[in-house]
């Protein structure tokens, strides 16, 4: 199974007077990227909450979206601290005083002052609310795969046809390569013969030379590596997983063995088909890059 690194899973779970709603969208990304957006009395939560997505995410930029709502009046996730908050509003008020400064101190600006909200879980209530949100976790986690499943297969699948075309052309190639490499041949033994003269007096000197150079346009090795770089990619693909970086350094090799194609060809045809092998390959890079 080959999975996109885009998705989006959502998952909701109410339990002990607790509503748990956990939304998670991923983007494509090199490595993997997780960024919370939750209550801050959550934060102590973050780290165990970060283990059960690593343990089946590995790449991609993801978001995940905590929001809490509780039926049970007695189970306030945060309250103020009045101690914090008299001895703030004191302190401002000094200050107002003594440098002169205009205005009325609200509520907002002491609310908004770090410590008088404070969490006010036990770490048993705390304990409680993290089942609740793991539980809708893995929820989000399941429809987030399930949608980057889906996506991944019409990525192979799109990625397959392309091969297809690949081979085409390959075949195509592979054809033409004799007719390319004797007339490789013979433009040698038109430069060889107007360099060493009078050709009747030196065949075998100049077709040894001419064989030697033919063989620096030959193209059997790079048809045979890169058929073998089609097979291994499809194979990978069939087999499935997190198969992302290993496509791309594939494709890359397939890159490197069409460019030399080219370089060792000056047939029109061929070039031509060459270009068409470029154009498939460009294709499915941008296609790797979704693929975690």
């Amino acid at each position: 199974m080959i999975y996109s690194m885009t998705g989006y899973g959502k998952g909701r779970v109410e339990s002990n007077g607790i509503g748990v709603e956990v939304e998670m969208n991923s983007l494509n990304s090199r490595y993997l990227e997780l960024r919370f957006k939750m209550p801050q009395y959550l934060s102590p939560l973050e780290h165990r909450l970060r283990s059960i997505i690593i343990d089946k995410i590995q790449r991609g930029k993801v978001s995940v979206y905590i929001n809490l709502s509780f039926s049970n009046v007695d189970f306030k996730p945060s309250k103020i601290d009045f101690t914090a908050a008299e001895s703030f509003f004191d302190d401002i008020s000094a200050l107002k005083l003594k440098l002169g400064l205009p205005g009325d101190i609200d509520i907002s600006t002491i609310l908004n002052i770090p410590d008088v909200i404070v969490s006010s879980h036990t770490e048993e209530e705390l304990e409680i609310v993290f089942l609740v949100i793991s539980d809708a976790l893995e929820i989000a986690i399941d429809e987030l795969l399930k949608s980057k499943s889906r996506e991944g297969e019409l990525l192979s699948t799109d990625i397959v046809s392309r091969i297809l075309l690949i081979r085409s052309s390959l075949d195509k190639i592979e054809k033409l390569a004799p007719g390319n490499n004797e007339r490789q041949l013979e433009r040698l033994k038109e430069r060889l013969g107007s360099v060493l003269g009078d050709i009747q007096h030196d065949e075998n000197r100049l077709l040894t030379e001419a064989g030697l150079l033919a063989e620096r346009y030959d193209i059997t090795e790079e048809i045979v590596r890169l058929r073998s770089h089609l097979d291994n990619f499809e194979k990978d693909l069939k087999k499935g997983g997190i198969l992302g970086k290993r496509l791309n350094f594939i494709a890359q090799e397939m890159g490197r063995e069409t460019n030399t194609i080219g370089s060792k060809c000056s047939d029109f045809e061929i070039s031509r088909y060459v270009i068409d092998i470029k154009e498939e390959s460009e294709k499915i890079r941008e296609q790797i890059a979704n693929i975690e």
